[in-house]
Parts: structure tokens; C-alpha cells; sequence
């Protein structure tokens, strides 16, 4: 398979900064675009936070002030989308943006098309120390169509890629999903099985196998073994299907600081 567009989240975070700079990578070794997108959160500029936010910082509040707040937003949005069009076209990227006023995980997840790859960072800017409105990462990994790549704050060269693998489809897809990105990245592959099934290894792929519980020993193999970068097949749809399934998926992108690659 290959990707028809890589879209990644723009706010000028050390995490979002990182996300772009893989993007790049993935994006200019397919020679297809990449999308920029920052999105002004809308529930700043309400009238009734703004007034909280006041009365929290102790500066004055006025009527109006959300129209005040909007123009900075907007300018500092301009002046990101500005940089990262122009680092990508020094690098030769076939870049282009996507600026707009909503909820931040609401309008990525609706840009994305089921064979592009959404690129987010996973420590987002906050607007203001304590007022941290939701987790933009990890309700986009939730709801996306298409592949997530999580980016943590800590930048790392991509050399040794991990495929979390249970022979079922969505594992196999990540093996397809993470020979796209390991030819981008110059990087080898391995998959890893924690089970007690007898399963066919993937064509012309290590296995490694190991016993326990999944997401432990799924987190302590990348720690020991210094993978760079993890895939694994993203949360189960339905709340039931979740709670035993998508527990596995929510442990490991909790423990481990590292690049992850949720596949749909």
C-alpha cells in the first residue's frame, strides 16, 4: 500500500515540530503532498472561558476581548503555516495548508481520507498552563479513518521498526503499513508475537516470539531492544470491543515515549 497524502498537525510544540519533520521524510520519498494543518480552537475564543481564564490569571476581562484574542491566534497561525511551507519547499516537499476555526481533533479527523496518514504530536501546545481543553492526539487515534502516527517530544532517527503481530487483518495491515514506512526511513523491520498460539510468521519478516501479557511485554521488548518506531493496530470500535481489546493499545501508547503507529 501506499499513502495518498500525509496531513500533520501544525501549533508549534517541540512534539508538533518533530511530527512535521517526519512527515517531510515520509513525504518527499513517495514525492506526495504534504498537508499542514493548524486549527484555532474555537473553545478559546468562548465569552465564558475567557471570563474563568481572567479571574484564574488576574488580568481583566472585558466584553470583547474573545475578538482580541481571535486576531493573535490567527496571527500566530499565519506566521506557523509561513514556516512550514517554506521549510518544505527548501527541502523539496510538495507542501500545502489547511488553516481553519474548530475543535482541533474534530477537524483533523474530518480532513483525513481512509488512505492518507494523519501525523500528530502527542504533547500538543497548550493555549494556557492548567487549561488544557482535551488530549488533540489521543481522540484523533480514537476516531481517525486512517493510520495515526503519534510523535512524542524526543527527537530520534527511525532505523529499527516494530510491528505488534496477532495474525489477525488489522496486524497484517500494519505489516503492509510499516514496509511503506521503513523504506521512507531507510529503516529494518521486526514483528513481535506475545502469545501462546502457534501462527505463521509474515513473508520474509522476523518473528519474535514471546509469553505473558501483551502490552507488558510489548512495552519492556521496545525499552530493551531500542526500537525507534512501534505499529500496532489502533483501538477496537465499540465501548465492549474496547475495554478488553483496546486496553492492549491504550497501555502501550501510555508507557512508551517513542513514535507509534496506530493502524485502522
Amino acid at each position: 500500500m501506499t499513502f495518498k497524502r500525509v496531513i500533520v498537525g501544525i501549533d508549534g510544540s517541540r512534539a508538533s515540530n518533530i511530527a512535521k519533520e517526519y512527515a517531510f521524510i515520509i513525504g518527499k520519498h513517495f514525492d506526495i503532498p504534504v498537508v499542514g494543518m493548524h486549527i484555532v480552537d474555537v473553545r478559546l475564543l468562548n465569552e465564558s472561558f475567557l471570563e474563568d481564564l481572567a479571574g484564574a490569571l488576574g488580568f481583566t476581562y472585558y466584553l470583547g476581548i474573545s475578538q482580541r484574542v481571535r486576531e493573535f491566534l490567527e496571527e500566530r497561525a499565519n506566521a506557523l503555516i509561513e514556516g512550514f511551507l517554506s521549510e518544505g519547499r527548501q527541502k523539496g516537499v510538495k507542501v500545502s495548508s489547511f488553516q481553519t476555526v474548530g475543535v482541533p481533533h474534530e477537524e483533523l479527523v474530518s480532513q483525513a481520507d481512509p488512505y492518507d496518514l494523519l501525523v500528530v504530536g502527542r504533547k500538543g501546545q497548550r493555549p494556557v498552563k492548567g487549561f488544557f481543553l482535551s488530549s488533540t492526539a489521543d481522540t484523533v487515534s480514537r476516531r481517525s479513518k486512517c493510520p495515526v502516527l503519534l510523535v512524542p517530544e524526543e527527537e530520534r532517527s527511525i532505523k529499527n521498526l516494530l510491528v505488534a503481530y496477532d495474525g489477525r487483518e488489522v496486524s497484517k495491515k500494519a505489516i503492509s503499513v510499516g514496509r511503506v514506512v521503513a523504506n521512507a526511513f531507510g529503516a529494518s523491520m521486526r514483528a513481535l508475537y506475545v502469545g501462546e498460539e502457534e501462527i505463521e510468521a509474515p513473508q520474509d519478516l522476523e518473528l519474535v516470539r514471546l509469553y505473558g501479557l501483551p502490552e507488558e511485554k510489548i512495552v519492556s521488548y521496545c525499552r530493551q531492544e531500542g526500537v525507534d518506531m512501534l505499529l500496532m493496530g489502533a483501538y477496537s470500535k465499540g465501548r465492549l470491543r474496547e475495554f478488553f481489546m483496546g486496553s492492549v493499545t491504550s497501555f502501550v501508547v501510555h508507557h512508551l515515549d517513542i513514535p507509534i503507529l496506530l493502524v485502522k
